[in-house]
């Protein structure tokens, strides 16, 4: 960062060197302008007096540079642009709005203004307020709303934010984005912020490498193409991605001409496709098309046989439709197909073979009906046959030379799902076992149908819990549409009645609670209960309660229960739970005495980890104050130290757990984080507030400052460094001055304040024994934090968001280590509420309360509360 500050500062300077040796003889020659006086008892039309006249008023040729140098945007639309030598207002048609500028401070007769440059010259004087500063020479980002760009450039820079190079626009090429904003940089070209869709930064990229549009479909690129479609269940769109007018259902694998095409700012490409009469019939996905080489369409595979139903059509033999012959002598006849093309026309033609393998040509699909075997034309249905000839042939293919005789399947059911209407003239179906085996054709004389599988309908009103988590619940009997019952499993349902299957099987008929219809589950699957309570499923372990003002119940009829009150944050030992009909999971709680309380939703608990309980996080410090008690490595009861030896000692406690047995345990961290232990809480003391460790109050610390927050005891006294041990030279207020005069540092009037209210000061300097004594705001941290309650965080804005700071806490930034000139600093919170920015502190302009600052970098903010 510093270096590169560094060149940017060298670019600048070189910027208004170049331009000072240009404009040298024209400072030589500014003339003073005369500056205007209005006596007290004159009378001025305010309305007479504009910006430009008083601006213009206050300029001299006493044109004083000072500061750095910098880059400014020009922010204010009606901006005031003054000549540097003689004052004059310069008319530029307000051109230069939004644009960037190498930029100076310069004192003009006391007020300041920034001296502008471009690259050639000095452009003027501006009131500083109509600019804003620029991190570098690209400028400030001016935001752009429903903006958006294609890329037309495959060789244009792509930029980071910060202006570095990060590659090029090639695989960006044709993409469409939002334009975030723009840069006008300093050297005058105009550069575009790119994002996608979600909102994810690209890149910014050369405004000249841009087409801009405030349509999200981006640039219209012009084509005369043909693409047939290749998905089925894609949306057809009024507008690239808008008012979606259709699917892809109607038109799939039909050919179409495509005349321009988008890519869209979500990603995606839209093509528009006209049909064969020039009608538009939207925009389709680039996901859903396929180009293809000429009107015909794309090449569909196919292997599937046809009888040609047209005696004196013409069958092509390409798709110029010049050259053909007639059907007359193929009619009736049984061809193979082998693939197939949807041309532009709308009509579909197949590619027809003879048995020979000899191409015939391209035949119109709507002068053929299209068979999958040689058998002739299948019709589908889904129906049960008992067989009731034992003695005919069941044949495997229509060569009807491989087949089985019909002994083993008389009598017995199976399902039908089609048949054939042989060229022999006989029907014959297409017969399943009810393991799904297929047995082969059979003549349908040799069968009787039946109505269906199911078998007769018994009606009946119970509960089931479902015991199989891998099974398939099924919407019918054909078993082909069902689904798992994973997400049921252990969960409780209503069965209204059941079918015994011709499988064999018995089937219930299954509802939820919402009376929504689940399908037909096989008996197995499930276990029958008594009641809507479901299923009992034992465990064995331990939940705290999370909820305060729930109910326990004492049964399922939910009429009588108690409230969780008195169990919040307790722990409970769970022996089992039900997953009720209701679709919540209810769990069997028994306290530690082995008295059972209950069934408890489990949303009103948390799961533990064993009889401890859950953890509850906390952030306090503790101190040890009895003998006697273990600090146990586990909750398995192993003990890692005695308290007898840690007595006075503090330790943070980070997590409490209320343990089954009804005692509370925490769980002890050193001061460098290191974990120690868990230990009754029984054997240690909360650490207090800052108040009650020094003896005054959060009140009489705010009464000392209140009675001064408009006087001048304190504020504008002025800073005295730390330079010796002894603290009293640096708590001197301008309001009660000692004999070193007034003069305070930060640690000193917290000092101060602190003793005037009461508090004892030995508290700091007899614990630390640090030089400077309790005018070292380090012993003060070092003292509280062993003995009293403190947060951290790691910036202000964290402070403010916590909720934790009151009026009169004490806030301690702690200092950046590895600074050269690090330093902390300390100072007393001042806002009325916790998210006020407020402080009252000595900094080294005085005495003052300001928002919350430190002098220097901080690492952490140390929060110490007064009570």
């Amino acid at each position: 960062m510093e270096s590169s500050t560094s060149s940017l500062e060298t670019r600048i300077s070189s910027t208004f060197s170049s331009v000072d040796s240009k404009v040298q003889s024209k400072e030589n020659s500014i003339n003073t302008i005369e500056s205007t006086t209005v006596s007290s008892d004159q009378s001025v039309d305010s309305s007479s007096v504009t910006e430009e006249s008083i601006i213009k008023k206050t300029v001299s040729n006493n044109n004083e540079p000072i500061g750095g140098n910098f880059f400014v945007s020009i922010m204010n639309r009606d901006y005031v642009l003054l000549d540097k030598s003689n004052g004059n207002v310069i008319d530029d048609n307000k051109e230069n709005y939004q644009k960037t500028f190498a930029a100076r401070e310069a004192i003009h007769d006391g007020t300041k203004y920034y001296l502008l440059s471009t690259f050639e010259s000095e452009l003027g004087l501006i009131d500083p307020n109509s600019t804003e500063k620029a991190v570098g020479e690209q400028g400030k980002l001016f935001p752009e709303e429903n903006v958006y760009g294609s890329i037309v450039s495959d060789t244009s820079e792509l930029l980071t934010s910060d202006f570095e190079e990060n590659g090029t626009t090639e695989e960006l090429m044709d993409r469409t984005f939002e334009i975030e904003g723009f840069y006008n940089h300093f050297d005058g070209t105009k550069y575009y912020s790119l994002k996608d869709s979600s909102d994810q930064p690209i890149g910014v990229v050369n405004a000249a490498a841009i087409e801009k549009s405030s349509d999200k479909a981006g640039k219209k690129h012009p084509v005369n193409d043909y693409y047939s479609i290749v998905k089925n269940d894609h949306k057809i769109w009024e507008k690239p991605g808008l008012e979606e007018i259709g699917s892809t259902t109607s038109i799939f694998e039909r050919t179409f001409n495509v005349k321009e095409w988008y890519y869209h700012y979500e990603g995606k490409k839209y093509f528009a496709i006209y049909d064969n009469g020039g009608t538009f019939k939207g925009f389709v996905g680039g996901d859903a098309i396929q180009k293809a080489s000429n009107p015909g369409g794309i090449w569909y595979d196919t292997n599937e046989y046809v009888t040609v139903t047209k005696d004196s059509l013409t069958i092509w033999k390409d798709f110029d439709f010049k050259n053909g012959n007639s059907t007359k002598s193929m009619y009736q006849r049984t061809y193979r197909v082998t693939g197939y093309y949807n041309h532009f026309n709308g009509s579909k033609y197949v590619s027809v073979y003879d048995n020979k393998g000899v191409w015939q040509g391209y035949l119109r699909a709507d002068y053929v009906d299209t068979f999958n075997t040689p058998g002739g034309k299948w019709n589908s249905t889904n129906q049960y046959i008992t067989v009731t000839k034992n003695n005919w042939t069941i044949w495997k293919d229509f060569n009807f030379k491989t087949g089985s005789s019909t002994k083993g399947l008389c009598q017995r059911t199976y399902r039908v799902t089609g048949w054939y209407r042989h060229y022999n003239g006989s029907k014959y179906l297409s017969v399943y076992d009810n393991k799904g085996v297929w047995q082969g054709y059979l003549n349908e004389g040799g069968a009787k149908l039946v109505n269906n599988p199911g078998g007769k309908w018994n009606t009946t009103n119970q509960y089931v819990t479902i015991t199989k988590n891998n099974w398939t619940i099924w919407k019918d009997f054909n078993f082909k549409n069902g689904n798992s019952t994973k997400s049921m499993y252990q969960k409780t349902y209503r069965v209204t009645g059941w079918y015994r299957h011709y499988n064999g099987s018995k089937y219930l008929s299954v509802y939820d609670n919402k009376g929504t219809w689940q399908g037909y589950l096989n008996e197995g699957g499930a276990q029958v209960v008594n009641n809507p309570g479901g299923k009992w499923n034992a465990t064995n372990q331990y939940v705290t309660i999370t909820k305060n003002n729930w109910t326990i119940w004492k049964d399922f009829n939910f009429k009588n229960g108690t409230s969780t009150k008195s169990m919040y944050q307790k722990t409970y030992r769970v022996t089992g739970w039900y997953r009720h009909f209701n679709g919540a999971k209810y769990l069997s709680l028994y306290d530690n005495k082995g008295n059972w309380q209950g069934y408890l939703n489990e949303g009103g608990a948390a799961k533990a980890g064993g009889a401890q309980g859950t953890g509850f996080s906390t952030n306090k410090s503790v101190l040890v104050t009895k003998s006697g008690y273990s600090i146990w490595d586990n909750f398995n009861w192993k003990e890692k130290a005695r308290t007898n030896s840690l007595i006075n000692k503090t330790y943070q406690v980070k997590w409490y757990y209320r343990h089954m047995n009804g005692s509370t345990y925490y769980s002890l961290y050193e001061s460098n984080g290191k974990w120690f232990g868990y230990v009754n809480s029984d054997a240690v003391r909360e650490r207090r507030g800052v108040s009650h460790y020094l003896g005054n109050s959060r009140q009489s610390v705010i009464n000392e400052l209140s009675a001064h927050q408009n006087d001048r005891f304190y504020l504008g006294t002025p800073y005295r460094g730390l330079s010796s041990s002894n603290p009293e030279p640096f708590l001197s207020p301008y309001g009660a001055p000692n004999g070193y005069g007034p003069g305070m540092n930060c640690t000193g009037f917290v000092a101060y304040v602190m003793r005037r209210s009461g508090g004892n000061l030995n508290r700091i300097s007899g614990i630390t024994q640090g030089w400077g004594s309790y005018a070292n705001a380090y012993n003060w941290r070092d003292a509280l934090m062993r003995n009293t309650e403190y947060y951290t965080f790691g910036s202000v804005d964290a402070l403010l968001r916590s909720g934790k700071a009151q009026k009169g806490d004490i806030i301690y930034f702690d200092p950046v280590w590895t600074d050269i000139n690090y330093d902390c600093h300390i100072g007393i919170f001042w806002g009325n509420r916790s998210n006020e920015n407020r402080i009252w502190h000595q900094v080294l302009a005085g005495n003052m309360q300001s928002h919350i600052f430190s002098g220097t970098r901080f690492s952490k903010i140390y929060l110490f509360p007064q009570d």
